[in-house]
């Protein structure tokens, strides 16, 4: 199991054994022995529960409402049959817990947080979970592009704290990027490094910053093609077209846009601008009037194009 330098427990780890940094022992144990806390059941949230019931860990998610436990519980159970048997889902199901209490986390070895991407928010849950979970607790945020520094700050333990960015849709993304704060302690990198090759993803490490490296590649990327479209250049088929055409991308840039949610998209491209400055990036006024006219992308029925 993974130790820190007094001897607390962090992660017990699996029979995979991932080596980055300092060297731990390995205790030759399988996948679903420490217990994973979700917190939010939205799409990355929900996507997240299951991907880890599906890999045999017992898995706690904090939910708002009480009506919503047994929705989340069908919509999981859903999921899982399509790809298990009906012995295999119940097996499943019985490491799944569904609380709206947060108390009910204590026993989590790691807590992921994927709420909705608003700073305020996350260090408010963050602040909760400092004073009812156990010492050796890592604290990840699922966070897209806002600072694990800032999010870090609001708990009692920011050696704990890391981003742990999936993406959409979980099953098939095999990206896991790891955000390192100033803070984030190398044995919590490792045990969080170690899980994500357990769960049969690739983790990329990162240093806290700006959309770390995917957003902060991809979304400026998306803008100039809102930019190119504000402009008159081509018509958005035409833009996308080009795109997938020219460059081998699975989706053109407003398909993506739509996919990821305008929403989303306007929120990192802010953060972006505050943090490398607006003269590198600055959201297209397009995307602003979209937003403001309730245009999000799938999730509304419609944002460059209508579903």
């Amino acid at each position: 199991m993974l130790k820190d330098q007094n001897g607390n427990k962090i992660l017990k780890k699996s029979f995979r054994k991932h080596e980055i940094g300092d060297r731990f022992e390995l205790d030759n144990e399988k996948p679903g022995n420490i217990t994973i806390g979700v917190i939010g059941t939205g799409l990355l949230g929900s996507q997240i529960s299951q991907y880890m019931l599906e890999y045999g860990y017992p898995t706690v998610i904090k939910t708002r409402s009480e009506g919503n436990k047994q929705l989340i519980f069908d919509k999981i159970k859903k999921k899982l049959g399509k790809k298990l048997t009906e012995e295999e889902v119940d097996k499943k199901l019985e490491k799944l817990q569904i609380t709206i209490d947060y108390p009910a986390l204590k026993t989590c070895d790691l807590i992921i947080e994927a709420s909705a991407e608003d700073i305020e928010v996350k260090k408010e849950i963050f602040q909760d979970l400092s004073q009812i979970c156990r010492s050796e607790t890592i604290f990840a945020t699922n966070t897209s592009s806002l600072s694990i520094d800032e999010i870090a700050k609001s708990t009692d333990r920011p050696d704990k704290c890391i981003g742990m960015h999936f993406f959409n849709p979980v099953h098939k993304m095999d990206l896991i990027e790891i955000v390192i704060g100033e803070k984030t302690s190398c044995e919590t990198k490792d045990a969080v490094v170690s899980l994500s090759t357990d769960i049969n993803k690739k983790p990329i490490v990162v240093k806290n910053g700006p959309g770390f490296i995917v957003n902060r590649y991809l979304l400026p990327q998306i803008n100039e093609a809102i930019l190119m479209l504000e402009e008159g250049a081509a018509a958005k088929e035409d833009i996308d077209s080009a795109i997938k055409l020219g460059l081998n991308h699975p989706m053109g840039p407003f398909e993506l846009a739509d996919f990821i949610g305008l929403d989303i998209c306007l929120s990192i491209l802010e953060v972006l601008s505050r943090g490398l400055g607006p003269e590198r990036v600055k959201p297209a006024k397009l995307l602003y009037k979209m937003v403001e006219e309730g245009k999000l992308g799938h999730k509304s029925g419609e944002g460059f194009y209508k579903y």
